[in-house]
């Protein structure tokens, strides 16, 4: 991924990358079974055993910048998670951008979780999580229920989020050199394929500039390495001087996505920390 960044790649060459390492991650393994249902108007995917939600939802958002799926990493990760936490994960493809510009993407996520709620599953039922692009849709998310008078849900995690999309954190050049998959080209190159016309700093789009008051709990998880670190540590702040119950956990000199890689020893002990925050939170 990291010589993606030398430059700004178009759109194509992004995703024939990932669907080229996603189909490399897929070689010898069995594929996940999903069941597809609607949510609000949105087909989302279902995954481990639908019985079980009286337990307790994993509402999912996945990353890609706004722009790409890695649909089978993606189906693996919530697989794990079903099992590992007895409960269904709910993973949510949304619309993409440039196709599907800012705030489509959002707008169904929105949607699908508005959707678990008619069905009545209870918001102290569901925990969102968010990674990378999922991570800052999880986090407007968040503020967007609460705007609208939704109840907030469980929790919420969030694995390397990007919530400021100015590229304004230090770790954002500070960290160029030592992410071993992205770059600072990374931010024109979202704010090209996402945002259009709108302004980076607008809060839908760049979650720390937005309104922290009356959120879930909520667990960030994030590399040391990362460009994106500092989207993390600022963000905690403005969540814990709003009242939330917040967490950090930074991880040492890891890749972006390390939780997916199943030959670290610390992506295992990221998965227990998810579950034990899920098993807290809906128990």
């Amino acid at each position: 991924m990291k010589p993606l960044w030398n430059d700004i790649p178009s759109v194509a060459r992004m995703r024939a990358t990932y669907l080229r390492i996603d189909r490399l991650g897929t070689l010898g393994r069995r594929p996940v079974r999903v069941h597809v249902a609607d949510a609000g108007g949105v087909g989302v995917e279902w995954i481990g055993q639908p019985d079980a939600a009286r337990d307790g939802v994993i509402l999912y958002l996945h990353g890609g910048g706004f722009a790409v799926r890695a649909a089978a990493a993606d189906r693996r990760y919530c697989a794990g998670l079903a099992r590992r936490t007895g409960r269904p994960v709910v993973s949510v493809p949304y619309r993409l951008a440039p196709e599907f510009p800012f705030p489509v993407g959002l707008d169904d996520c929105c949607a699908a979780y508005a959707g678990l709620l008619g069905t009545g599953i209870p918001s102290h039922k569901i925990v969102v999580i968010g990674h990378s692009a999922g991570a800052n849709l999880a986090l407007v998310l968040l503020m967007r229920a609460r705007d609208n008078g939704w109840p907030q849900p469980a929790g919420c995690i969030l694995l390397s989020a990007p919530t400021d999309l100015t590229a304004g954190s230090a770790s954002a050049t500070a960290n160029a050199a030592r992410d071993s998959m992205q770059g600072p080209n990374i931010w024109p190159w979202v704010r090209m394929t996402y945002l259009g016309a709108v302004a980076p700093d607008h809060p839908d789009v760049s979650p720390l500039f937005g309104d922290w008051t009356g959120l879930a709990p909520l667990h960030f998880h994030v590399s040391d390495s990362e460009i994106v670190l500092d989207d993390s540590t600022r963000a905690v702040e403005c969540a814990r001087q709003a009242g939330n119950r917040v967490t950090l956990s930074v991880w040492h000199d890891v890749p972006h996505s390390f939780y997916y890689m199943n030959a670290l020893r610390e992506a295992w002990r990221c998965r227990a920390e998810v579950v034990a925050f899920i098993d807290r939170t809906l128990r």
